[in-house]
């Protein structure tokens, strides 16, 4: 018996599916109305240490949890990420952390709205990028130091991975 297949690495709300993203090639959808507070995801895979994260995304992606300065928790293999979506980022997003590996609706979210985080909420090792949110509070580029800024901490602290919680509370 393939344990994966009858235990994958991810839950996802069965009120969310992947599809395809204007953002960002795949992404994760509400496919009916998800509720504030609600669990939309617990992530899960393999541990990669933080001086092989990069060998990771080359082959793989950039998908995945940073969960300590030295470790990153990351999908196993792409049929992970076309299987269960991937979260892209937004300036504005609609999920946040609630524990090292949950994942909630931070406000209402509309049945066909693209569910998505800020990756500023997890992350303090990557590359900065060009954002493709389209939000009105779009940052346009983002880079890793975004968690640093005391606006952004009282706005959206309280939905940051533990991990970042702690560098900061």
């Amino acid at each position: 018996m393939d344990l994966h297949k009858r235990w994958p690495h991810r839950w996802l709300n069965s009120k969310a599916k992947p599809g395809n993203s204007l953002i960002h090639r795949y992404g994760v959808f509400a496919k009916e109305d998800i509720k504030k507070d609600e669990p939309i995801n617990v992530f899960g895979g393999i541990a990669v240490p933080k001086t092989e994260i990069e060998e990771y995304r080359k082959i793989i992606s950039h998908a995945g949890i940073q969960v300590s300065d030295d470790f990153f928790i990351v999908p196993s293999n792409n049929e992970e990420l076309i299987e269960q979506g991937i979260f892209n980022h937004s300036c504005e997003p609609n999920v946040g952390f609630n524990s090292s590996v949950t994942m909630i609706a931070i406000r209402n979210i509309n049945a066909g709205e693209e569910l998505v985080m800020n990756y500023a909420f997890m992350e303090t090792y990557f590359e900065p990028f060009e954002c493709n949110c389209g939000s009105s509070e779009c940052r346009k580029t983002i880079d890793s130091n975004t968690w640093k800024d005391l606006d952004f901490q009282k706005k959206y602290g309280k939905f940051f991975s533990p991990y970042l919680k702690d560098k900061f509370y």
